[in-house]
Parts: C-alpha cells; structure tokens; sequence
C-alpha cells in the first residue's frame, strides 16, 4: 500500500497554493526565517553590551541603541501562532528592554557631560578673548567670573565618561587662568586703594602747608609724616598694575615736597635753638616751594586714557597677527582639548600716548609708557596646548 501512488496529494498542494499564492508561501517562509535570525540576534546583541563602559565612543553606544531597537521591532512582529516562536520572543523583548534602558541612561549621561564640556569650553574661550590684550580693566573681573564659572561645570561631569579626561586637564587649565587673574586683580585692587590713599595724604599734607604766613612747627610736622606715608603707600603700588605709572610719576612730586618740609622743620629748629626768639619770628622766614599734587579724579582720568591708548593698539597688534580663529571640533570625545589651548600674545616695547585735555580743560603732553606685557609678562603662557604638568 506504501508504495501506491496518493492521488489526494496533488489535489491537497493545489488547493493549499490557490488558498495563500506561492508568493505569500514564499513571504512567510522568509518572514519566519527574519524571526529566527532576530532571536538569533539578541545573544549577540547582549554581549556586545554586557560592559556598557567598554563601549568606546558616543557614536559606538548610540549605534548600539539603535541596534536594539530595531531587533526589538523586529520580534515585535513574531505572530502569536502555532510555530512560531512567540514566547521565546516576548522573552527576548523584555531582556532587550532593559539592556536599551541601561543603554538610554548611559548617553543620556554622556550628553549630558558633553554639553557641559562644550558649555566650559565657550566660557574659556570668551574669557580669553576678554583678557587677550593684556592690559587690565573691567573686563578682568567678567573674565574671571567666567572661569570661576567653567570650572563649576567642569567639575560637574562625572568620570568614567568618554569627556571626563579632557575634563580634568581642562579643570587643570582653567583654574590657572583663573589664578592669574584672581592674582592681578587683587594686584590691582591693592594698587588702587594705595594709590588713592597716598593721593589723598598729599592733598591733606599740601592744605597744611598753603599758607606759609601762618605755618607752624607741628604743621610742619604733620605735612611731613603725611607725606612720607603718601611716599609709602606709592612705593607699595605693584610694578605691575596700570597705576604703575602714574605712581612712580607723582612719586618725585611727592619726595620733592617732603624734602622741602623737611628743610624747613630743620631751619626752624636750628632757628629756635640759635635765639631765643618765639617759634613765630623762625617760622616767618621760612620759604617752601610745594608743588600742588595731581587730584585723584584727574590722575583716574588719566590711566584711564592710557589705558584705552594701550587696548587700541594691543587690539590692532593681536588682529594683525591671530588671523582667523580654528573652528572647534565637535568631537569632544578625544583626548586634545584644543579648546583649553588659547595662546596670549606677549608684546614688547613702550606705548606712545598722545597729548589730551581732562575734563577739568588742563593738557596732558604727548608721553610714553611701558607697553601691557612688561607690566603683565608671561600671563597665559601655559595656555599652549591645554594642561602642562
């Protein structure tokens, strides 16, 4: 009987194609065939990213992502019919599930430590734009806001990120641009206060000494311990502030008339031991010739204009000579943060300052003076390349 022919066949083939078509037959078998290899897929899948910190790039963990979202869609499409691998699959869905919610968390963590390397990034290099010529103003105390600002969001990304190297030499880079000018304003601030307190002394010691046809002895006196405390506080001004200048200026005014004062304390005194006169009749003859010190408003007004003198051409000087600015790279990934690697200029010489008339109608003469960096040498020279060791 096995060895009969069974006519039913034929009749059985023929009816089951006309049911489905041999082209559904065919999408069947290869839409089981895609279920199959998708199952196939998941193991590799899961080793792949068994160590999520092994992954070695952004790009790498987001096309790993996008690995696993598609073979999920793909066992989405496993039919709840009898042979197929349904269950399996839904197993499978559910082990993907939680190895894409790892996946998701740890980009989520990498953008987020990219953002802020890119953010620290921009606040460095408008930092440095601010204090590129050298010459300290305003602009010194934003600058370092802004570094106090990028060191902040530094220190905010974790390790173990693909950034957190660049980082740390970042970190590194910022604090001592962030230390330098911490130090020159400070420099600055302690220069000022000195300055004005000196000026401030000459004026009260010149007033003492106005009128000679009423001086006295311990006004004398008084005039000369204020202007040697003036001379003081001038000496104590930083070579190295924009007051510098201006200080050591007004310091030969102000040894002049405490000379002068001191000349006459030394005439009275021999006068009084010499005679027995009265004080009155020693401090009549008594001459001084004290030149009137500068007030602190135009003596302000001046560095100020020097110190625009000093922009203009440091800021012509640094045009000619940066040229155009390297684009930034995107991948923040690798391991050269060119980005803490902004280069100072160093100039060199003296400045020329024009003549010009103050507000109050009195002319400057047409002077020179040293130029920014032989008052701020070397500043930012270790911004050449990122962190040094």
């Amino acid at each position: 009987m096995s060895g009969k022919k069974k006519p039913w066949l034929p009749i059985v083939i023929a009816v089951f194609l006309s049911w489905f078509g041999v082209s559904k037959i065919l999408q069947i078998t290869k839409d089981y065939s895609a279920h199959q290899q998708a199952i196939t897929d998941v193991q590799v899948i899961v080793n792949e990213n068994s160590n999520i910190n092994s992954i070695p790039n952004l790009d790498a963990l987001k096309a790993n992502q996008t690995k696993i979202q598609q073979t999920i869609e793909k066992l989405k499409l496993v039919p709840n019919l009898p042979g197929y691998p349904y269950q399996n699959a839904q197993n499978q869905i559910s082990q993907l599930n939680q190895l894409l919610a790892q996946v998701d968390s740890k980009i989520q963590v990498e953008e987020a430590a990219l953002t802020n390397l890119q953010a620290a990034l921009k606040l460095d290099e408008e930092a440095a734009i601010l204090v590129q010529d050298k010459a300290y103003s305003n602009n010194w105390q934003e600058a370092k806001g802004k570094w106090q600002q990028a060191i902040s969001i530094l220190e905010k990304i974790p390790t173990a990120t693909y950034v957190s190297d660049t980082a740390k030499l970042g970190i590194s880079s910022v604090k001592r641009n962030f230390n330098d000018v911490d130090k020159v304003i400070t420099s600055e601030e302690k220069s000022l206060q000195n300055f004005s307190s000196a000026v401030e002394l000459a004026q009260k010691a010149t007033n003492l000494t106005k009128d000679t046809t009423l001086i006295t002895l311990p006004e004398l006196l008084n005039a000369k311990l204020q202007w040697q405390q003036a001379i003081n506080l001038l000496v104590n001004v930083s070579s190295i502030t924009n007051l510098s200048f201006k200080a050591q200026s007004q310091l030969s005014i102000y040894r002049n008339n405490y000379r002068q004062v001191s000349n006459a304390i030394d005439e009275i005194k021999k006068c009084l031991t010499q005679k027995t006169s009265f004080e009155s009749e020693c401090t009549a003859s008594v001459s001084l010739d004290i030149s009137p010190p500068e007030t602190l408003t135009a003596l302000l007004e001046d560095i100020k204009k020097e110190e625009d003198a000093n922009n203009q051409i440091a800021s012509s000087e640094f045009n000619s000579t940066s040229g155009t600015s390297s684009d930034t790279s995107d991948d923040s990934s690798s391991s050269n943060y060119s980005g803490y690697s902004s280069g100072y200029r160093s100039h060199s010489g003296s400045v020329f300052v024009h003549g010009y008339t103050r507000r109050d109608g009195t002319y400057v003469n047409s002077h020179t003076r040293s130029a920014p960096s032989s008052r701020v040498s070397g500043f930012g020279s270790f911004r050449s390349g990122g962190a040094s060791s």
